[in-house]
C-alpha cells in the first residue's frame, strides 16, 4: 500500500508516476465493493475519486444484479428460526455468491423478529414487529450491507400498520430521501420518508381515476414482483394488459399499456428491467407449457410491446411465483428465471439456455422474487 506521499508525488525524491483522477477511477473501478471502501484510506487522492458522487453513481450502474435468497439456520438447535439473505448474481456464478444480512425471522410464536420487504438502490428494507395483534406498531429498518450503514423510518402512529400496509419502497430524486408508500386499511394512502423525525405520515391526495388505479395494486407482501423502477416511475406486474405506474417524483399514480400476455386475466406475468428496457416475462400456464415468453418495451413513451424471446424451461407443475425469479443483467445481457427447482440462464444475444444444476430445496435455501444491486452510495 502507497503512503500518501506517494500517491501524490510529493516526496523529497518523487519519481513516481503521476495519475490523473480519470485513470484512477477507471482502475479503482476494477474493485469490489469492500475493496474500494478501503482504498479510500489509502491517501487523499484515492477518498477524493472514491467519494466522488459520479463515480458513485456511475458504479452502482455498473454493478450487475443479483437474485436474493433466503437460508434458513436454526441457531438455538431449533427452537427459533434466523433466515440469512443472499444474494446470487444473475449470471448463478457461485463464485460470486454473497451474504448481506443475517436476522431472526417475524413469526406468530416469534413476532420480534424482522421481515425482508424490499430493496431499492443497494439499501435493504425490513420490518420489525412490536407486538402479538393485527395493528401492532412496526419500526421499518434501512441496511446497506455493502457500508454496512443501518438507519431507521420515523415509526407509524398506533393504528397504522398492519401486515399490508406497505406498497413500494424508491429513493426520492429531488429531496434524496428513501420513501416508503403505504396504505391504510381504509384506503388512505401515506409516505413516510427518511429525512424527516416527524412520525406522522403525509397523506397523498388522490383523485377519483388515481384511486381506482391504486386500489388495484398488490401490497409489498402479495406482489409476485415488487415494483420495478425505470425512468422515475415504479412498475407494478400487469394485469388485463394493463399495469399501473407510480411517479416517485410527483408521487401520483398513472396507468400504462401491459404486454399481450396469454391470457392476460390469469396475471402469470413477472417484471423486470434489461439495459433500460422494461421487460415482462410471461410465465403463462406452468401446468400446459414449458417455455417463457419474454416481451419487451420497446417504446416506453407509445407504450409498444414487442414479444421478442420464447425461452425453453424445465417447469415443473405447481410452481409459485412468489418464489420465483426473474431477472437481467446488463452487462453480460443475460436473463435468469426459475426458483429452487429449476433455474435456467437465457443469453439474449445468442439465444441459448443454460440450464442451472441447483440443490437449494434441499439445503434449506429459497429463491425469492427481489432482485439486488449493491451501491456504496
Amino acid at each position: 500500500m502507497m503512503d500518501e506521499e506517494a500517491a501524490h508525488g510529493t516526496g523529497a525524491n518523487d519519481t513516481g508516476v503521476h495519475l490523473p483522477d480519470d485513470t484512477i477511477a477507471e482502475i479503482l473501478g476494477r474493485l469490489s465493493d469492500t475493496s474500494v471502501l478501503r482504498s479510500g484510506a489509502v491517501c487523499k487522492a484515492w477518498r477524493r475519486v472514491t467519494t466522488d458522487p459520479h463515480f458513485l453513481a456511475a458504479r452502482s450502474r455498473r454493478n450487475p444484479a443479483s437474485i436474493l435468497l433466503y437460508t434458513l439456520r436454526h441457531p438455538d438447535a431449533g427452537r427459533s428460526l434466523d433466515l440469512v439473505l443472499e444474494a446470487l448474481p444473475v449470471s448463478c456464478d457461485e463464485a460470486g455468491r454473497r451474504r448481506l444480512v443475517q436476522y431472526p425471522r417475524s413469526s406468530a410464536a416469534k413476532p420480534s423478529g424482522c421481515n425482508f420487504l424490499a430493496s431499492c438502490d443497494g439499501v435493504l428494507l425490513l420490518s420489525k414487529k412490536e407486538g402479538f395483534y393485527y395493528y401492532s406498531p412496526k419500526r421499518y429498518l434501512l441496511c446497506n450491507p455493502v457500508t454496512r450503514q443501518w438507519a431507521e423510518l420515523p415509526r407509524l402512529p398506533n393504528g397504522y400498520s398492519s401486515d399490508n400496509t406497505e406498497y413500494a419502497f424508491y429513493f426520492h430524486k429531488p429531496s434524496g430521501e428513501f420513501r416508503l408508500l403505504c396504505r391504510h386499511a381504509d384506503r388512505i394512502w401515506f409516505i413516510v420518508s427518511t429525512g424527516t423525525d416527524d412520525a406522522k405520515p403525509r397523506r397523498v391526495n388522490l383523485d377519483a381515476e388515481a384511486a381506482a388505479l391504486a386500489s388495484s395494486v398488490p401490497s409489498l407482501k402479495d406482489t409476485v414482483t415488487t415494483p420495478v423502477a425505470l425512468h422515475g416511475n415504479l412498475h407494478w406486474p400487469p394485469q388485463g394488459g394493463s399495469m399501473v405506474a407510480f411517479n416517485t417524483e410527483s408521487e401520483t399514480f398513472h396507468r400504462m399499456p401491459g404486454p399481450r400476455t396469454t391470457p392476460a386475466r390469469n396475471n402469470k406475468a413477472k417484471l423486470f428491467q434489461l439495459n433500460g428496457m422494461l421487460v415482462a416475462a410471461d410465465f403463462g400456464e406452468v401446468t400446459e407449457r414449458k417455455y417463457v415468453d419474454l416481451f419487451f418495451l420497446k417504446d416506453y413513451v407509445a407504450g409498444m410491446w414487442e414479444r421478442r424471446h420464447r425461452v425453453a424451461v424445465p417447469w415443473q407443475p405447481g410452481r409459485s411465483l412468489m418464489t420465483t425469479a426473474a431477472a437481467g443483467d446488463d452487462e453480460q445481457n443475460i436473463v435468469i428465471l426459475g426458483d429452487g427447482h429449476a433455474l435456467v440462464v437465457y443469453d439474449v444475444r445468442r439465444k441459448t439456455v443454460r440450464a442451472i444444476d441447483t440443490s437449494m430445496d434441499t439445503n434449506n435455501v429459497i429463491v425469492t422474487r427481489h432482485v439486488f444491486k449493491g451501491s456504496l452510495i
